[in-house]
């Protein structure tokens, strides 16, 4: 900011640095995925993922540290939450996955924690993202991904950003769906979908399932059926995520047979649906991961 006086840069630069995290850990993968683990101030830390793409890269950030929701199979969830990252703190990630790899295409809410638990701090910090004076990133560029808590769909429904919305939804019954996500253990399959269907209606854009699958879990070819019939009429389009493994989760990824014959029983049955291709397997490559490794050792 060469348009302010000298004293005046020296200043805010020893008062108000534009980025308080430190990069503690950049890990890449020969695949082209790069992991960050930033040390904020206070000790906690967090991770921001770029990934290359075939129209460029996607970066992929966090909002909390550590989650609330405790999925099963997450490594994100494995200690709970340790708290919610600020506007800033989300931001601060972007700037640093850019100056690092560069500029890039498409932004994903996918990281640690859950949005839906920290969703004010989130939109604040997309709408800095989307604003013209800021990054003037389109929002169908943008993709933000919950378990949907309470009132978490009907806020972005009310939202005046049309972003891509993803459920994280990973089951067809509800009781696998709390077994596998404890923290939402108030909400049914049924009313959940039923607000992604109201948020269609509200803003007319398709929105994701996402279901990672898990070998001998959810990846049967009967669940593949039970998943069609739950999700026929529904205005969806299905991300199948064979599943990152986690030391002492207890969890394994499916083959990529078992993969392929859960996908085509979706096609067959006239559902948009994509098998995730996985990356960064050597970058600590599932959500947490990094964080938690590093913890660890």
């Amino acid at each position: 900011m060469t348009d302010l006086p000298v004293s005046a840069r020296n200043q805010l630069a020893d008062s108000s640095p534009l980025l308080s995290a430190n990069l503690e850990t950049r890990m890449d993968s020969p695949d082209g995925a790069c992991k960050l683990l930033l040390r904020y101030p206070d000790g906690a830390s967090t991770e921001a993922v770029g990934m290359p793409g075939t129209q460029g890269q996607t970066f992929c950030i966090s909002t909390q540290v550590g989650c609330p929701v405790k999925c099963k199979f997450c490594a994100s969830g494995s200690e709970g939450l340790e708290r919610n990252l600020t506007q800033a703190e989300i931001l601060e990630q972007v700037l640093w996955l850019r100056n690092e790899m560069g500029d890039f295409h498409r932004l994903v809410v996918m990281g640690m924690g859950d949005a839906g638990f920290n969703l004010t701090p989130t939109l604040n910090a997309l709408e800095c993202l989307l604003d013209p004076a800021g990054m003037d990133l389109g929002a169908r560029r943008v993709t933000l991904s919950t378990v949907a808590p309470k009132n978490a769909i009907t806020t972005l429904a009310n939202w005046p950003h049309n972003i891509n919305v993803a459920l994280s939804l990973h089951a067809i019954q509800d009781e696998l769906r709390h077994e596998l996500i404890p923290g939402l253990s108030k909400r049914t399959i049924e009313e959940t979908l039923g607000e992604m269907e109201q948020l269609f209606a509200k803003n007319g854009r398709e929105y994701t399932i996402e279901y990672v699958l898990l070998s001998g879990v959810n990846d049967s070819t009967q669940a593949a059926h039970e998943l069609a019939d739950l999700l026929r009429d529904k205005r969806c389009h299905i991300n199948l995520i064979p599943y990152n493994p986690v030391a002492g989760l207890g969890f394994a990824r499916p083959t990529d047979s078992t993969c392929g014959i859960f996908l085509n029983i979706l096609k067959t049955q006239s559902l948009s649906a994509t098998l995730r291709r996985s990356m960064g397997s050597s970058a600590d490559a599932a959500c947490g991961q990094l964080r938690r490794h590093t913890k660890i050792v």
